[in-house]
């Protein structure tokens, strides 16, 4: 039977062996230590503590928001120009080409881990 740990869990694990030499890690024991140390909670999502020390990012987007609130979510896409931004039902969208080479760049390895973590989450919803 395969356990199947919640996404932070997940992320917490490949952020920890990113550039360790370590092989594995226990996840039952990142997430156990993780619920200890008031991160997630026994259901897997984020604790309020967590969001507030910045430990978690939230990616939520609500319709509508300004293009600079939009960075401060995403800030991988200020290093692309503004232009292929447009706003579409409410949200920030890009091209398709763009997101077809994003996931290029991503299946390539060309991102480090926090961009790689915000270019999953932005393109999970589109």
């Amino acid at each position: 039977m395969e356990i199947i740990y919640p996404p932070l869990v997940e992320q917490s694990v490949k952020f920890h062996l990113h550039g360790s030499k370590q092989e594995t890690i226990d996840k039952a024991e990142m997430y156990r230590s993780m619920v200890e140390r008031g991160i997630l909670t026994e259901n897997g999502l984020p604790t309020d503590y967590a969001l507030e020390n910045g430990w978690v990012k939230d990616f939520y987007e609500e319709e509508h928001i300004s293009f600079e609130t939009f960075l401060e979510i995403y800030p991988i896409f200020k290093n692309y120009d503004i232009h292929l931004f447009q706003m579409v039902d409410g949200f920030w969208e890009i091209p398709v080409n763009l997101k077809e080479e994003l996931l290029q760049q991503l299946a390539e390895n060309k991102f480090d881990y926090d961009e790689t973590i915000q270019i999953k989450e932005y393109l999970a919803d589109r």
